[in-house]
């Protein structure tokens, strides 16, 4: 496994865990956000939709490192 593979990996794990506890957080924590209840109220009432997002945005940039170490055009 070479070096940028392995970053890829640590970095899908990062955002995988990120975003595992923000959904979590949210679960765990029913909220009613003026109306909107279900999970987007749980995200919005507990402030975790942005941390969320962020951690799915990292763990795709670490998919996509891998992919492309994977699967290289040149070669």
């Amino acid at each position: 496994m070479t070096n940028k593979m392995m970053f890829g990996v640590l970095i899908t794990v990062i955002g995988l865990v990120f975003a595992a506890f923000s959904y979590m957080y949210a679960v765990m924590n029913p909220w009613n956000w003026n109306g909107i209840d279900g999970l987007l109220g749980s995200f919005l009432g507990t402030g975790t939709l942005i941390p969320f997002v962020i951690g799915l945005i990292v763990m795709t940039v670490g998919l996509v490192i891998c992919y492309r170490e994977t699967y290289p055009k040149g070669k």
